[in-house]
């Protein structure tokens, strides 16, 4: 590639879904697309410049000058994104760019090609529709996500494993979060939480393996083993004796909901199996997933008589006459507005943080009030103070959950955690005013 002494620039290309364009307008439509998106590109391209497509809606643009590739990255990310006009079809699409520069990011065609790779790659993590160039620091994150993916996978399967075998090969744990209702001070129940334990990176944060395991599609097989583990451990609690049984909360995925018969199987098979009872289990899911058609399979997850609830209410995109659509039993409230309902104020920006404060107490107000007037309990998250944990239940928020009372418990450790609360409960300083 360097043999006369260019220094060329490699652009890798990739239509952000592009399948929707065949899946609503058909496979002609989107090939048409396609040749106008290639026309675009070569409109774009300096001379000599060298235009191919590797597959699918893939493209990778060779630039001979290397100096020239960031400007044709921005002209093309622009070019790509105007609308197209075929077969009757107004067709809209963006495109995420990844970019290498021999000699300095590979001196041969396969180097370079993999490092506008993994730029690329950056780049639809980032959001899509952008570009970006390749930097030394993506490829070690590239080798340790991969060697991260690696390990995921043998421990889903040995996990898998173990649930037909009983072999002692388990990496992952659940841990519970006590929930306390602010009024009486009585512990609810718990929020399941799962955790990986791996054999040398030690415990591996959920932020980081969640969102792979949702990647490599292998949400539903660690989702379906949280949900069995939870209602086992749940049996084993005992029966509080001023009030209804403990309650176990367990989040579910948006990419769960996609796939409703098999998540009402495995609630419904994981219920079976343990003898839960049906409204023990409270199933979560956060705002984000009400973008997609998740009615129906939360209707069918209702039916069988568990409890829903919303995560990080406030934080996403339902609205309220959305929210009335959907059969929720509860709504928790974002961990961010509890934080900020004690912000450490900057005195240089004091009107700021005024502001911010007073913005998460009246939002939490307004998230208890409309439970209130819907019949739905609600849930502080986060919580880690005493004022605090006054400020929502002034606020008419019906439980909590945070530090202040716990962090998340292994499974171990629970019934000496639920001993020594019952022997030091968490009680409300004052009277609701």
């Amino acid at each position: 590639m360097l043999r006369h002494g260019h220094a060329p620039a490699l652009l890798a290309l990739d239509l952000d879904r592009f399948q929707t364009v065949n899946d609503s307008t058909g496979i002609a439509t989107g090939d048409a697309v396609l040749l106008r998106v290639a026309k675009r590109i070569l409109g774009a391209a300096p001379p000599g410049t060298i235009v191919a497509r590797i597959s699918g809606d893939e493209f990778a643009v060779v630039v001979p000058n290397g100096a020239s590739g960031e400007r044709v990255a921005a002209r093309l990310l622009d070019l790509l994104g105007r609308p197209y006009a075929v077969n009757g079809f107004a067709v809209t699409l963006s495109v995420s760019i990844g970019l290498a520069v021999a000699p300095v990011h590979g001196s041969d065609a396969d180097t370079l090609l993999r490092s506008a790779n993994i730029a690329l790659h950056h780049a639809e993590r980032e959001g899509k529709n952008r570009w970006r160039r390749f930097e030394p620091l993506m490829q070690e994150r590239a080798t340790l996500r991969q060697s991260l993916e690696s390990d995921l996978r043998l421990a889903l399967a040995l996990n898998k494993l173990e649930l037909r075998r009983t072999m002692g090969v388990e990496q992952f744990e659940v841990h519970y979060q006590p929930q306390i209702a602010l009024e009486s001070g009585r512990l609810t129940g718990f929020e399941a939480l799962v955790r990986w334990r791996h054999p040398t990176r030690g415990l591996v944060p959920p932020g980081e393996f969640i969102p792979l395991t949702e990647e490599i599609g292998l949400i539903g097989l660690l989702g379906a083993w949280v949900i069995a583990t939870a209602c086992r451990a749940a049996m084993a609690w005992p029966a509080p004796t001023d009030g209804p049984a403990l309650h176990v909360a367990v989040n579910v995925s948006p990419l769960q909901l996609q796939e409703r018969r098999a998540l009402v199987g495995c609630i419904a098979g994981a219920l079976a199996e343990s003898g839960l009872p049906a409204s023990r289990l409270e199933i979560e899911i956060t705002e984000s997933a009400l973008i997609g058609d998740a009615l129906e399979t939360l209707q069918a997850v209702k039916a069988l008589g568990v409890r829903l609830s919303l995560d990080d209410f406030g934080t996403g995109y339902s609205s309220l006459s959305q929210l009335a659509q959907y059969p929720f039993d509860r709504l928790k409230i974002d961990r961010s507005f509890v934080h900020d309902l004690t912000m450490t104020v900057d005195p240089e920006d004091a009107g700021t943080g005024a502001r911010r404060m007073a913005m998460a107490r009246w939002m939490i107000q307004a998230v208890a009030s409309l439970g209130g007037g819907l019949g739905l309990t609600t849930v502080a998250e986060g919580v880690e103070t005493e004022e605090q944990a006054e400020i929502v239940r002034q606020a008419a928020v019906t439980d909590m959950q945070g530090f202040l009372v716990s962090k998340a418990i292994p499974a171990e450790g629970l019934q000496q955690w639920m001993a020594d609360f019952a022997m030091n409960p968490w009680r409300p300083r004052t009277p609701i005013r």
